[in-house]
């Protein structure tokens, strides 16, 4: 199964509250405080996806975080990389341009080795054409649906 881990689970949270914010920046106490993740992961999470390019830092006594692109241009798929790294479906993927070493001995004669790397692009894709905005506006209407 493919699971991600709790910091991309993190990273989607604090984009939805940089993304609901007044446009401006939001403290990272102020992010943690509202939605219980921890403060010292959420930090690593934000410095991260500064680096990524995905929000900007202020610095200051009013500093924080905002987004750097709109919600519509950050994709599923940069988010997940940006925190996770790379993904890789199966193991062969994997193949290091510093090493020479196959990642895997069955790879010469593996019969799921094509069709694995079919289904990983199309994840990829899939991903690269899902927005922050999507995962943002369902979240929109399911909080305006429930019950008060």
């Amino acid at each position: 199964m493919l699971a991600l881990t709790k910091k991309t689970d993190y990273a989607l949270i604090a984009l939805s509250r940089l993304a609901h914010g007044s446009g401006g920046v939001v403290s990272a106490r102020e992010i943690a405080e509202g939605s219980g993740v921890p403060l010292p992961i959420l930090t690593n999470i934000l410095k991260t996806l500064t680096g990524a390019g995905i929000v900007f830092s202020a610095r200051g006594a009013a500093g924080g975080y905002g987004l750097a692109k709109s919600t519509e241009t950050i994709s599923l798929h940069e988010l997940i990389t940006s925190i996770e790294g790379p993904f890789h479906l199966v193991q062969c993927m994997m193949a290091s341009a510093v090493s020479s070493k196959m990642p895997c001995d069955l790879e010469p004669s593996c019969p799921i080795r094509q069709p694995a790397y079919r289904i990983h692009d199309r994840l990829r894709e899939f991903l690269e054409n899902v927005s922050l905005a999507e995962i943002i506006n369902e979240t929109q209407e399911e909080v305006a649906g429930r019950p008060a």
